[in-house]
């Protein structure tokens, strides 16, 4: 499954025919939806944190606040970021925690494009209206990968009963988690 992608995990018919599959099969098409869950997780972290850090500025400038400089951006940084660290629901226990690197770069330049770094210690220098665009982009770009995660949690779903109906009917058994 090396070119695996979302767009095939999304597929109507990634489904289909599960009861066919045999237990490796059935392993491997679950593990690979986590990889991919792993990899929109990281993006939707990445465009989060931008956004966060798009909100404070604004903030301060709604309070009419003296532009703080980037050493007092800097130290206000894990107040920023720790204020929206916690989605709805019961979330899931990552089997993996972080993309492979290459992936890493891939998604980070998916953020990168539409608020570069090298921008986010001079967010007080964009005026309204830009900071307004990348929090309206970076805000499509974080709904987008959540509705994604969502749609994937549901087919991670639909693949664990699959394995736990095998378990609880005999089909399989617990010896064959060993093997």
């Amino acid at each position: 499954m090396a070119d695996f992608d979302l767009t095939d995990a999304l597929s109507p018919d990634y489904l289909v025919g599960l009861g066919g599959l045999t237990l490796s099969g059935l392993r491997a098409k679950r593990d690979a939806c986590a990889e991919l869950e792993t990899d929109l997780s990281y993006l939707r972290r990445l465009a989060q944190a931008r956004i966060d850090l798009i909100l404070a500025e604004s903030e301060r400038r709604h309070l009419g606040l003296d532009d703080p400089g980037p050493e007092a951006l800097v130290g206000q940084l894990p107040q920023i970021l720790s204020e929206h660290r916690r989605g709805e629901g019961a979330g899931r226990l990552p089997t993996f925690f972080a993309p492979a690197q290459s992936m890493q770069l891939q998604l980070a330049a998916q953020v990168e494009r539409l608020l570069p770094s090298d921008q986010l210690g001079s967010l007080p220098a964009l005026s309204s209206t830009e900071l307004s665009e990348r929090l309206s982009a970076l805000s499509d770009l974080e709904r987008d990968v959540s509705a994604d995660r969502r749609a994937l949690h549901d087919i991670q779903d639909r693949l664990q009963e699959e394995l736990v109906r095998r378990y609880r009917s005999g089909e399989a058994n617990v010896d064959t988690l060993l093997h």
